[in-house]
């Protein structure tokens, strides 16, 4: 649920004495991407891209670094590199590629707390060198690249989401990525400063006891945002009333997210964009319930409006396939009932 860290996407430089021949098997074989208008520049590109897709750029001299971005000589399929060389071999086209190598391969990692800290402490461990990100690309033709960002990385990283710095190490990019999956809470921990992690209690209501449907759909959202861990989850009663106990669906939350932050995510989630009201999700911090009036703004009038304000924001940080998939589990949802 809590992502810290993962791949960017793959680039291949190729040299070809027949580049519009190569051009035309690439499209009658692969799912290409359309570059679209505007893009110009390599960054512009890689931040159009998802990890899934390799980038193929097409060189006079593919031995040397590309200094020169040339979008009527890239194109982008929807296929791993490898496959892609595999699939031309035996097609028998390898004729059309006079030299091939890849680009340094990309390792994205969100950071929480000094990110100059934490950078520091990556390029130490990895004995790599700290450089502008900006410039990292054009300079090496081997390596892995490690970028680092605030943003949310369960979703499209975009160029400008990048920090200034970068690292370029000589350790295998498989090699990085691994170590940096199981020791990224080495790092935030030894670098968090004054930001703390809350250990929070997000209790389930619903009347109509849909209760897993209703934890589905909150882990989808809380895991696509890279919100926290789960550490614990349960059945639980509460007295609504007076001799009136009801049932209620516990769930433990580790995370690096300010309480209130995390209730204006749940606040979001108990109305449907059609104001109809689904579940009801109340949050605890210390045993201290943190009620929707603590997220209220002055301008917004009522809980159902301050919903619908709260899932716009949200909606900003999530994907449309997100969007989509959410929208899909609250139409089940409402014909359910």
């Amino acid at each position: 649920m809590m992502s810290f860290v993962r791949s960017g996407p793959k680039i291949l430089i190729i040299e070809s004495d027949n580049e519009a021949a190569l051009k035309r098997f690439i499209s009658a074989h692969f799912v290409t991407m359309a570059i679209p208008e505007g893009i110009a520049s390599f960054e512009d590109v890689i931040s159009d891209m998802n990890q899934c897709q390799t980038l193929i750029i097409l060189s006079e001299n593919a031995k040397e670094n590309i200094n020169r971005f040339d979008m009527e000589r890239c194109v982008i399929i929807n296929e791993g590199a490898q496959n892609f060389l595999m699939f031309a071999i035996n097609q028998g086209v390898s004729g059309l590629i006079k030299h091939v190598r890849k680009a340094p391969r990309i390792v994205v990692m969100k950071v929480i707390g000094n990110m100059d800290s934490t950078i520091e402490s990556i390029a130490d461990d990895f004995k790599g060198t700290i450089e502008p990100t900006n410039a990292i690309f054009g300079e090496h033709s081997e390596g892995t690249f490690i970028c680092f960002t605030k943003a949310n990385i369960n979703k499209k990283i975009v160029f400008a989401d990048l920090y200034k710095n970068a690292v370029i190490t000589d350790v295998h990019f498989s090699e990085v990525i691994k170590s940096l999956d199981n020791h990224s809470l080495k790092y935030i921990n030894r670098n968090m400063d004054k930001q703390e992690w809350y250990d929070l209690t997000i209790k389930i209501y619903d009347s109509y006891e849909a209760y897993k449907i209703q934890y589905d759909r909150l882990t989808y959202i809380l895991d696509k945002l890279g919100a926290g861990i789960i550490l614990r989850e349960g059945w639980g009663e509460d007295a609504a009333k007076i001799f009136l106990i009801v049932g209620v669906y516990k769930v433990t939350l580790f995370t690096y997210m300010k309480p209130h932050e995390i209730k204006k995510i749940l606040l979001a989630l108990e109305y449907m964009e059609n104001g109809e009201r689904i579940v009801d999700y109340d949050l605890f911090y210390k045993k201290k319930k943190i009620h929707w009036d603590d997220v209220r703004i002055k301008t917004i009038k009522g809980k159902e409006a301050l919903s619908l304000y709260y899932r716009k924001e949200l909606y900003k940080l999530l994907d449309d396939e997100n969007i989509v998939e959410l929208r899909s589990m609250e139409d089940y949802i409402f014909s359910s009932r």
